[in-house]
C-alpha cells in the first residue's frame, strides 16, 4: 500500500520517505492510498530539534536578502534528499538569525554553505553525548 504525508508531498515508497511533488498530486484521493506523516512532519510535530544555527554578525544588515535566500535554498535542497530534514522555525535575534533544524546535518550544512559563500568565522559544536549540534557563523 502507497502512504501519502498528510502534511506536505512527501510519498512513501517501500522502504523510506521520498520529495515528490507530482506523485503525491497523482495518488491523492485514490483509494488504495494511506495518509500518514512523513518523518520530517513527524519530527516537525513532535517539536523534535537536533539543531541550532545562530547566524550573526554586521554583515547581515547589508546582506539580509542573500542570507535569507541561502538559508532558504540549503533547507529546501536538503529536504528533497531528506524529507526529515527541515527547518523547525527561524527567527531574528538582535544578532542575527537564530534557526532550529529537526536535522542535525542540516544544522551544519547551512553553517558550513554560509562559510563558503560569505567566509567568515564558523564553530561547529556537538556536545558529548548527545544527539544535537549547534552552529555559530559571524562575520562582521
Amino acid at each position: 500500500m502507497m502512504k501519502l504525508c498528510s502534511g506536505c508531498n512527501a510519498v512513501f515508497e517501500g522502504r523510506r520517505w521520498i520529495y515528490n511533488e507530482n506523485l503525491h498530486k497523482k495518488l491523492s484521493g485514490k483509494s488504495n492510498v494511506e495518509l500518514d506523516l512523513c518523518t520530517g512532519c513527524e519530527k516537525i510535530k513532535k517539536k523534535t530539534i537536533d539543531g541550532v544555527v545562530l547566524i550573526k554578525g554586521d554583515f547581515l544588515k547589508k546582506h539580509e536578502d542573500e542570507a535569507l535566500n541561502l538559508i532558504h535554498n540549503v533547507a529546501e535542497k536538503k529536504r528533497k534528499r531528506n524529507v526529515a530534514a527541515r527547518i523547525f522555525r527561524m527567527r531574528e535575534t538582535p544578532e542575527g538569525f537564530l534557526i532550529e533544524t529537526t536535522d542535525r546535518a542540516l544544522a551544519e550544512l547551512i553553517g558550513k554553505e554560509f562559510e563558503g559563500a560569505f567566509s567568515g568565522k564558523l564553530d561547529i559544536r556537538w556536545p558529548e553525548g548527545e544527539k544535537f549540534v549547534r552552529v555559530n557563523w559571524e562575520r562582521d
